[in-house]
C-alpha cells in the first residue's frame, strides 16, 4: 500500500524531542517527543524510563514504546501533510527549525489537501 510519507519516515519525526507548554518542572525534556502530542500518554510512559535510549546509534526501541509509535504514524498517514502542520505548533527552537526543515516540502503543498478535518487532529 502506498503511502504519501513513508511510514519510517513518520517515526522518525514523531520521536524528535520537544518542549511541552507549559515546560515541566522537572526538566527531564530529553523526555518529551513530538509523539506525546498525539497519543498523550506516551510522554507519561517515559517519565517512568531512567533512560530513553533511541538515538541514531541506538535506533531499536524498547518493546513496550512501539504500539504507541506504530499508532502515531498511522494517525499521521490517515490525516495527511496538514498534521504535520498541526504539529509545527508543538515544537519550539532548534528543534522547531529541524522539524519545519524536513517537513517543509510537504507541508507547503497541503494546500492541496484542504483544511485538516476535526477527526483527523486527534
Amino acid at each position: 500500500m502506498e503511502t504519501w510519507l513513508p511510514p519510517l519516515e513518520i517515526a522518525r519525526l514523531l520521536l524528535m524531542r520537544r518542549i511541552p507548554w507549559p515546560p515541566p518542572r522537572d526538566c527531564d525534556f530529553w523526555r518529551y517527543r513530538l509523539l506525546g502530542a498525539i497519543v498523550p500518554d506516551f510522554d507519561d510512559l517515559l517519565t517512568k524510563e531512567t533512560a530513553f535510549p533511541f538515538s541514531p546509534k541506538h535506533p531499536i526501541l524498547p518493546l513496550h514504546v512501539r504500539p504507541a509509535l506504530l499508532a502515531g504514524v498511522a494517525i499521521i498517514d490517515r490525516a495527511g501533510p496538514p498534521m504535520l502542520k498541526m504539529l509545527q505548533g508543538h515544537m519550539m527552537g532548534e528543534n522547531k527549525n529541524r522539524f519545519v526543515m524536513a517537513t517543509d516540502h510537504l507541508v507547503a503543498p497541503a494546500l492541496e489537501w484542504g483544511p485538516p478535518q476535526q477527526f483527523q487532529l486527534i
